[in-house]
């Protein structure tokens, strides 16, 4: 994991568990804004690290709701959660599809995610449903995997035949903050721009390890370099 994200502080809050399967490309939690006593979701949690301190920044009076897609890593979470003594705490974590959370209308202030939308295919349902979910005036706070510029048609092929890896569904930066306003967001700030170098590329393009995605061609990963980038952003839910 992109340890230098977090700081040391939020680092000793997290327990190992957590820390080994993170595989986000930011720290939404760390630039929500997150205040106590909200109700924060965080999309494709993964083994907890976002939740734990989305946890720590609501404390006893808020809420956290986790939902991941794999069974296993919502079993490593709970296990994290217990490890970082925040049993107690009002933490749901549910095996669910992002793009069908199953939360009602307008429950939640914020809605996090780390560098797991874009392995999505259908990205724009999955702000749909961020945005029905989120209060008026709620906000998203994400981190994710996007292109500067399109991509070869045939190159974009070979990478999605490895959907999981970060590459296969990335799209230009212009189509996903349209599509993001579409659903219903506005002020979009991006708060962060990093330009993945030839060693990133090539970890993101494993993601999330060796043994789930095979190592894309050599010559494919050169042809992508410089055109891929790593953005930290959030946006309001309009006031309707």
């Amino acid at each position: 994991m992109d340890q230098h994200l977090y700081s040391q502080g939020e680092l000793t809050l997290v327990p190992e568990v957590a820390l080994n399967l993170s595989r986000g490309c930011g720290n939404p939690a760390g630039f929500a804004d997150i205040q106590s006593g909200e109700v924060v979701v965080d999309f494709g949690c993964g083994g907890g690290i976002d939740v734990i301190l989305a946890a720590h920044k609501v404390g006893p009076q808020g809420r956290i709701i986790g939902i991941d897609f794999a069974p296993e890593m919502i079993e490593r979470a709970k296990q994290a959660i217990e490890a970082a003594g925040l049993q107690e705490r009002d933490i749901e974590l549910r095996v669910a599809d992002m793009a069908i959370p199953q939360l009602p209308d307008s429950c939640v202030d914020v809605v996090i995610s780390n560098c797991v939308i874009n392995l999505i295919p259908d990205k724009a349902a999955v702000y749909q449903e961020a945005s029905r979910i989120l209060k008026h005036g709620g906000r998203v706070a994400i981190s994710d995997i996007v292109l500067t510029e399109k991509i070869d048609s045939e190159l974009k092929e070979r990478f999605q035949a490895t959907w999981p890896g970060c590459l296969g569904g990335a799209i230009p930066e212009d189509e996903y903050l349209n599509m993001i306003r579409e659903a219903g967001f506005a002020e979009i700030r991006i708060v962060a721009r990093h330009l993945l170098t030839p060693m990133e590329l090539e970890a993101m393009a494993c993601c999330p390890g060796e043994e789930f995605t095979p190592h894309p061609a050599k010559e494919d990963l050169i042809a992508v370099q410089g055109k891929v980038s790593s953005i930290k952003f959030r946006a309001i839910k309009h006031l309707h």
